[in-house]
């Protein structure tokens, strides 16, 4: 008989075992030693984080937060002990992803957010060109509302938002909410409060109805949904050759549906221009302890993929025409 402490214990172990593998197969030994240091650094980190977070909000009923981010304002969710407390507390979300993305966009693109969450970075490429359109997709009917209220905030007439899914149909599916907002997915997970029904479309079919003339770039973070995503945005990819900004989740992918993800890019001409391990783009104690250097990858996308079976990257590909350069950290 299998107990869930011990099944998380040796997930955990797993997961470990292959992050070791990965570093040292894209950082030799040096990354090798710095990585293992995140990982033991990463649990106690997070507990402080959350202490922090609700010593902040104890004995009282606010429930929501404004930050400052120089060039944006940002509302958060005071019950979230997601992104919102890491936002809160750190002041940071991905800085090397964040970058990397801010880096490719150009004026008078039009970006699509597939899992806008609260609008962090929605909020960022508004501050960072001068774009022809956001589209903010968020499922989850609490982060959109708040989503709302940082467009109204700072002022982005440009944004359009919608509150459904992408997926690869038209309809409905059960959708899986977590303390942790930034986790929320299609995708079932074993640490969800509670499953609500929300509203899916295939991104081909918003395009045609929503009057987006082209699409430039596509970020995507939706928790192990993006192969269900790809499946219903092939004919966007065939046509405008958007810039892809992703987070792979290779733990909740099959081997069937990684060939599927990789074959399906490749017909469309695509190549992974640049890659980083997530674990390397989040903030330990409030800063990111990793050699900036050395944070951000390249590869062959098939191989990179097969490679890393049991870990979440951030994956930035692009048409193979695209020339690219990575920004300077």
């Amino acid at each position: 008989m299998k107990f869930p402490s011990i099944d998380c214990v040796t997930k955990r172990i797993n997961y470990f075992k292959s992050a070791l593998s990965s570093m040292k197969m894209y950082g030799g030994n040096a990354e090798l030693a710095r990585g293992a240091v995140r990982f033991l650094l990463q649990k106690p980190s997070d507990a402080v984080r959350k202490l922090r977070w609700k010593a902040m909000h104890a004995h009282t009923s606010i429930a929501q937060n404004i930050l400052d981010f120089d060039a944006f304002k940002l509302v958060v969710d005071a019950k979230d002990e997601g992104i919102s407390a890491e936002l809160a507390i750190d002041h940071m979300h991905e800085p090397f992803g964040t970058a990397i993305l801010c880096h490719i966009l150009a004026d008078d693109m039009t970006v699509v957010e597939l899992g806008a969450n609260i609008g962090y970075y929605t909020m960022q490429e508004c501050a960072a060109r001068k774009l022809r359109r956001v589209v903010a997709i968020e499922p989850n009917p609490r982060s959109f509302e708040i989503l709302k209220q940082n467009v109204e905030l700072n002022a982005c007439d440009n944004v359009t938002m919608h509150n459904i899914a992408i997926s690869d149909t038209d309809g409905t599916l059960p959708f899986y909410i977590s303390k942790h907002s930034n986790i929320c997915s299609i995708t079932p997970r074993s640490d969800y409060e509670r499953v609500i029904d929300v509203p899916v479309r295939t991104l081909d079919g918003l395009v045609a109805t929503d009057s987006i003339e082209k699409v430039d770039m596509i970020r995507m973070d939706i928790e192990g949904h993006e192969i269900c995503a790809l499946r219903g945005m092939t004919e966007t990819l065939k046509r405008d050759k958007p810039w892809i900004c992703m987070e792979y989740h290779s733990p909740m992918i099959s081997t069937q549906d990684r060939e599927f993800f990789v074959s399906t890019l490749e017909h469309c001409g695509y190549e992974l221009k640049c890659f980083t391990f997530r674990w390397s783009d989040y903030p330990i104690f409030g800063h990111n302890i990793v050699d900036k250097s050395n944070v951000v990858k390249t590869g062959e996308l098939r191989t990179v993929l097969e490679n890393i079976p049991k870990q979440v990257v951030l994956l930035f590909l692009a048409h193979k025409e695209v020339a690219f350069e990575l920004p300077k950290f």
